[in-house]
């Protein structure tokens, strides 16, 4: 697999893992999309981007809080994709990508990854700790 697909992968990765399970549609019944969604992509199936290409085919069309949340997914992603390409590339490599791989494969090497990548990391689990948890959760590679 080369470099580019790999850092290509990335961005999908970080909003996959920001985004509540994974997919802007899964924002749930309350995220600031929902709407959006409903009124403009109605019948859309789940899976392969579809929201995705959906909502950027309707960019202008788009309530505020919905473009200020793709706008922080974005943002996130570029994050990821700066702190933890250079890893994901030399750990790997070799990962078929989807499904969480990924995730888990830098899980697996968490102890030999960049310190900016480990900050990355906990940077997410510490913005996704249940209220009153004091520490970061235990890996959950599967969590995706």
């Amino acid at each position: 697999m080369n470099v580019r697909r790999i850092v290509m992968l990335i961005a999908p990765l970080a909003v996959a893992v920001c985004a509540p399970f994974g997919q802007v549609h899964a924002q749930g019944a309350n995220g600031p999309c929902r709407q959006d969604i409903e009124k403009l992509c109605p019948g859309i199936k789940p899976g392969g981007g579809a929201y995705k290409k959906c909502l950027a085919q309707h960019a202008t069309e788009l309530s505020p809080a919905c473009q200020d949340r793709l706008k922080q997914m974005k943002a996130t992603a570029a994050a990821w994709q700066q702190a933890c390409e250079d890893d994901v590339h030399k750990f790997c490599a070799q990962t078929e990508p989807g499904h969480g791989n990924i995730m888990r494969c830098l899980h697996k090497h968490h102890d030999e990854l960049s310190k900016t990548c480990q900050d990355q990391i906990a940077q997410h689990r510490r913005g996704h700790r249940p209220h009153g948890q004091t520490s970061a959760p235990a890996s959950t590679p599967g969590a995706q």
